[in-house]
């Protein structure tokens, strides 16, 4: 699940929640408030089914005790009846004195009339104009709601009542629906709500990705910008040592191609597959460039000499990877490290070494020359055998192929050279595409070079 999955349903998890609990605390105000409305309807309802009490009033006013006042009304029981619940006569210790509910008898069923009635008040809740007050009274049967209302001269009470069950089952029928109505509200408001989160947080997104993506566009670009930088100025150094040996033409441009293509083919090998990755290959280009950085500290007349160099001379010449090496090191050291740096440091060192331990400066052999520098010096050699320089003249490509071939185990690295042979005709396009038309070459004398072939077999012509 990618990010923008992962937020839409955090936020709609959440809100979920949140509708589900206010909803919870709908329905539990909902019913609350049922059942007070309900009970509030039945005190209204019992205060309007009350009978006319004035005759007890008026008999209450002429006797002293209230039971003579309810006998003197027992003739009146019709009118004692209530149109709705029950009336219950109590005096002013809560003692029932005459109950509708079972004549006038002074009992109500399964009630004693010594027995006490336990009255509890609304807190004024419901109070109404008759001078009734709503409540809950404790009759045997269970508890009842009731409005009361005082007798004259404080002879005791006057209940309407009915039994509190009734009141709860109306309640219940109400309640009843309410699940089926809260259940539909959450669905069509999770709906509505889902389909508002997903439209709100995708189009959040969109921008985000929107200016994320510019931002990398950006950076891209910046780093681009850096990098054809880096690269310029590379490349401008390199041909800035170049320039004191003109006659190499465009040397650096072809090492830069030959070891890249070179590159590509061994990171396609079983043997170098894990070794090669694809920045290695991008890396090569533009670090083979500083390859002979360091021939800036070889002495002119030792780097343009036409002929054959001496072994004093030789020896000078092969300075300048010692010195191209500690150059690129200590530039690498104040950068902090960089990559194509530390490559650069590898090939400037290393390219001339060889295989079996016979080249220079430290003498490495086999795996312990850089891979970077191993491949460097092939293509650096093809491009010294195959083109015009100040002391020889270009060997045709199938002659280098052969030369390079015989130097498998000696100065290269034997499965380097096998993958080569299978690229070698790429070298020979990417040589013909940088050829260029120059006057024969001659030495300072203005004579042609012999043996050229026979001074490389020896060695003697190859770069150093």
């Amino acid at each position: 699940m990618n990010t923008r999955a992962k937020h839409i349903s955090l936020v709609i998890l959440t809100q979920t929640g949140c509708l589900a609990a206010g909803l919870w605390m709908h329905h539990r105000f909902a019913v609350s408030a049922i059942v007070r409305g309900a009970e509030y309807q039945a005190w209204a309802d019992l205060v309007e089914g009350a009978p006319d009490f004035s005759e007890l009033d008026r008999a209450l006013r002429h006797r002293e005790r209230l039971s003579d006042a309810i006998g003197a009304l027992s003739t009146f029981s019709n009118r004692f009846e209530p149109q709705l619940g029950a009336v219950t006569v109590v005096d002013e210790q809560w003692r029932p004195v005459a109950t509708t509910w079972d004549g006038l008898d002074g009992r109500s069923p399964g009630t004693s009339a010594s027995t006490a009635l336990t009255w509890t008040s609304v807190d004024d809740r419901f109070t109404s104009s008759d001078g009734f007050q709503g409540g809950r009274i404790r009759m045997a049967d269970g508890e009842h709601l009731a409005v009361v209302r005082a007798l004259p001269a404080s002879r005791g009470f006057v209940l309407v009542h009915e039994p509190a069950r009734i009141v709860e089952e109306r309640a219940a029928a109400l309640v009843a629906s309410q699940p089926t109505i809260g259940l539909l509200t959450f669905v069509w408001t999770l709906a509505m709500l889902i389909v508002a989160v997903y439209l709100i947080l995708s189009r959040l997104h969109d921008q985000i990705d929107d200016q994320r993506s510019q931002r990398t566009a950006g950076a891209l670009r910046q780093a681009q910008t850096l990098v054809q930088t880096r690269d310029a100025v590379i490349f401008g150094l390199a041909k800035l040592a170049e320039s004191r040996d003109p006659e190499t033409g465009d040397h650096l441009e072809r090492i830069s191609v030959y070891a890249t293509t070179l590159a590509n083919a061994v990171r396609l090998h079983p043997k170098f597959r894990d070794r090669v990755p694809s920045t290695f290959v991008r890396l090569i280009g533009i670090s083979s460039a500083l390859h002979d950085i360091g021939k800036v500290g070889v002495a002119d007349e030792i780097l343009r000499k036409p002929g054959q160099l001496t072994d004093s001379e030789r020896a000078a010449m092969r300075v300048h990877t010692t010195i191209g090496g500690r150059c690129l090191r200590g530039i690498e050291r104040r950068l902090g490290g960089s990559n194509f740096l530390q490559m650069a440091r590898e090939i400037a060192f290393a390219h001339h070494e060889h295989w079996d331990g016979m080249g220079y400066p430290k003498g490495l052999s086999g795996e312990d020359i850089p891979l970077s520098a191993r491949i460097v010096a092939i293509a650096d050699v093809y491009d010294a055998l195959s083109s015009r320089r100040v002391y020889k003249e270009a060997i045709p490509h199938e002659e280098c192929v052969q030369m390079i071939r015989r130097m498998a185990g000696t100065n290269f690295d034997p499965d380097l050279v096998q993958i080569w042979l299978t690229i070698e005709s790429k070298f020979r396009t990417i040589g013909g595409q940088f050829e260029r038309r120059t006057d024969p070459v001659i030495d300072r004398k203005g004579k042609r070079v012999e043996d050229v072939r026979e001074a490389v077999e020896t060695e003697e012509l190859l770069p150093v």
